[in-house]
């Protein structure tokens, strides 16, 4: 990944560049404009790998015309009406402002986001401009993601987060009746299918603290309290590495060996069910594969949506949890 600063340089290497009153500027001179610039001094090798990159990095694209003119003594593009500016947006840049607008819709009520509103808004229109401008723009039809329920705790969760503050929050499972009430000490929050969940230590009044999932959208009266806690060690990036979806039992993840049909091989090769995913056989006849993953919800739920199509092979306690479901949805239909 690009340093997260690099293209707001490329744009300042190219502004220094085509300013008409002090044109052919020299490397120190573009050092010295960029360093002023972002507020901080930028080494003369980063602008050095920057000009490269903007000559030839494929994934910029810009392919920038530059060249040193000892004539001049500076830098200067052969093309004299070239600006990474002109450069038009591509088909593929719109579909991700597509995406990024559609999400940042979603937040627009909290305070952070609301200050960008109009600004939002523009690009927004301009976006949509553009679509109506391409021809065949209606060819690809992309599923803008729904508004996630719950969303507006987002803002007191975020803050109870970055200030190490306990909340107090209600929660409703889906499994209950009743909601209740819970103490904890929130830690991050993960996306998952459309839904929103606050992963937090859950404080009880007599049990040993432990941690759990709360969906956003089953949540209400959330209240950051004025309690403090102090952040245990946590691999938060690596926290779901051995689940699939959210759910998380506390048991250790297991192997998992699976039988596809060969109508499915191709698509379970091209997308892995999980990123553990390891193939152990390959023939005209069958796909096994192998994953190493904690046996919860979402894993049996992933295999039933093959139906037919998938056997467990390994562990037997999963295989026998799949044939009791079916067996159990068949007597539903006999009855």
């Amino acid at each position: 990944m690009k340093n997260k600063y690099a293209v707001t340089r490329y744009r300042l290497i190219d502004n220094r560049m085509t300013m008409k009153q002090k044109p052919a500027p020299s490397l120190q001179e573009i050092v010295d404009y960029v360093s002023e610039k972002l507020g901080t001094t930028v080494s003369v090798s980063s602008i050095q790998k920057d000009i490269y990159a903007m000559r030839n990095d494929e994934g910029l694209g810009f392919f920038a015309p530059i060249e040193y003119d000892s004539f001049k003594k500076g830098y200067v593009y052969k093309d004299p009406n070239y600006s990474v500016n002109n450069i038009p947006v591509s088909e593929e840049d719109l579909q991700g402002l597509e995406i990024a607008i559609g999400i940042l819709e979603q937040f627009k009520e909290l305070p952070a986001i609301k200050l960008f509103e109009d600004a939002i808004n523009k690009i927004a229109s301009s976006v949509k401009q553009s679509r109506e401008n391409k021809i065949n723009s209606n060819i690809l039809l992309l599923d803008r993601p729904k508004r996630y329920k719950g969303i507006e705790h987002l803002s007191e969760i975020v803050d109870a987060i970055r200030q190490k503050h306990e909340m107090r929050i209600q929660y409703q499972p889906f499994n209950k009746t009743e909601a209740k009430k819970h103490r904890v000490q929130p830690y991050f929050i993960k996306e998952y299918n459309g839904r929103m969940y606050l992963i937090a230590k859950d404080i009880h009044p007599t049990k040993k603290p432990i941690f759990l999932t709360f969906a956003f959208d089953r949540m209400s009266d959330v209240l950051k309290m004025n309690q403090t806690f102090n952040e245990d060690e946590m691999d938060k990036e690596n926290y779901f590495n051995a689940t699939i979806g959210i759910s998380l039992t506390g048991e250790k993840p297991e192997k998992i060996s699976l039988q596809f049909e060969p109508t499915q091989a191709n698509y379970v090769k091209s997308q892995p069910v999980h990123h553990s995913q390891r193939i152990v056989k390959d023939t005209k006849n069958q796909l096994v594969i192998e994953l190493e993953v904690v046996v919860n919800y979402e894993l049996i739920a992933m295999l039933l949506s093959f139906g037919e199509k998938v056997k467990v092979l390994k562990p037997l306690s999963l295989a026998q949890k799949i044939t009791n479901i079916a067996q159990a949805v068949l007597s539903k239909y006999d009855s």
